[in-house]
């Protein structure tokens, strides 16, 4: 859902805050120069890696085929980034856009501008054999053609539920020739996601309202990895409007009279105003219970592996009896 939200981004003079159109000139003289650069990549960026072509469908349908597996990658959408340290390869990730500072170990790379606006010439100065994008808004698509017109491979996917997540991850797997890695991700956040699963299954589910942005309110939409989170929190999204984000009235919001409230902290909404503060909302049965919680925009927005995180935190704030602590039990004493 980020990928459609995040606000323009301010850049250091250094960067461009847009991506330039390529002279023809320039286009021939970068899609000649990557093989090269391809080559000549850092010998601790190439060593130890299976050789021999991999392949895998993106969510656009596209064939995404490599002649090696990924050495050097960037990630124009920040979740991939956090999704390849959790697979212990941050190691191979080349760059990073101006936005993305996590995991910490990347703030020092390049940067190659925004999610919407990379520079293609920035891209392929740092020589990447794989750039991995987030289906999203017409920038987005415009920024993926100009680098494959660079013959820089790119895949792109879509992600807004956990299932999806797991599917990207397994095809990420497959491209950076690390399946197992992959395999043993999922496995350890699927055996969280059960955890939680177990404890709320037989629990009421509150409904459970998420604020994007406000004023001119957006909630998220049923199509979102928000929608997810908090079903598998054990609660309910009472917006049933399709598509990742879904625009509301206060009308609306009222009528819908949520038990619980979420209030988004992070650039799509950096300065909410307390929900009791609003007019009308103070009659919201959310508001009147004090059942309103702060949370964080990257952990819960953005489809990644803290979006388990978002789950377990989630779900201890909806039903809290069940994630009490189990009384020590008392040693019997000798007779």
């Amino acid at each position: 859902m980020t990928d459609r939200m995040h606000p323009p981004v301010h850049l250091p003079a250094t960067v461009p805050a847009t991506a330039r159109p390529l002279r023809p000139g320039r286009t021939l003289a970068v899609a000649l120069l990557l093989p090269l650069l391809l080559l000549t990549a850092p010998p601790d960026a190439r060593a130890g890696q299976p050789d021999g072509p991999v392949s895998i469908t993106d969510d656009t349908g596209r064939e995404v085929r490599l002649p090696h597996p990924a050495r050097r990658m960037v990630a124009l959408y920040g979740a991939f980034n956090e999704l390849l340290a959790a697979m212990d390869l941050t190691g191979r990730i080349a760059a990073r856009t101006a936005a993305d500072e996590e995991p910490a170990a990347i703030r020092h790379l390049p940067v190659i501008g925004t999610h919407m606006r990379p520079s293609p010439e920035m891209v392929a100065a740092v020589a990447p054999d794989l750039v991995l994008q987030m289906e999203g808004r017409r920038e987005a698509g415009e920024a993926v053609e100009g680098l494959r017109a660079l013959g820089i491979p790119v895949a792109v996917f879509r992600v807004g539920s956990f299932d999806e997540l797991f599917g990207v991850l397994r095809r990420v797997g497959v491209l950076t020739g690390e399946p197992d890695r992959a395999a043993a991700l999922e496995a350890a956040l699927r055996a969280r996601l059960d955890a939680v699963a177990a404890r709320v299954a037989d629990r009421p589910r509150p409904t459970v309202f998420f604020e994007v942005r406000h004023p001119n309110l957006l909630a998220a939409g049923a199509d979102s990895i928000v929608t997810d989170i908090i079903a598998r929190a054990g609660g309910r999204n009472p917006v049933t409007a399709q598509g990742r984000v879904a625009r509301l009235s206060e009308e609306e919001l009222l009528r819908l009279n949520p038990d619980v409230y979420l209030l988004q902290r992070g650039p799509m909404n950096p300065e909410p105003e307390p929900p009791a503060a609003r007019p009308h909302y103070a009659t919201l049965s959310a508001v009147r219970n004090g059942r309103v919680l702060g949370v964080d925009e990257a952990r819960y927005s953005r489809p990644g592996p803290r979006a388990v995180d978002a789950v377990e935190e989630l779900a201890r704030y909806l039903h809290p009896d069940v994630w009490a602590p189990t009384p020590a039990t008392t040693a019997p004493t000798a007779p």
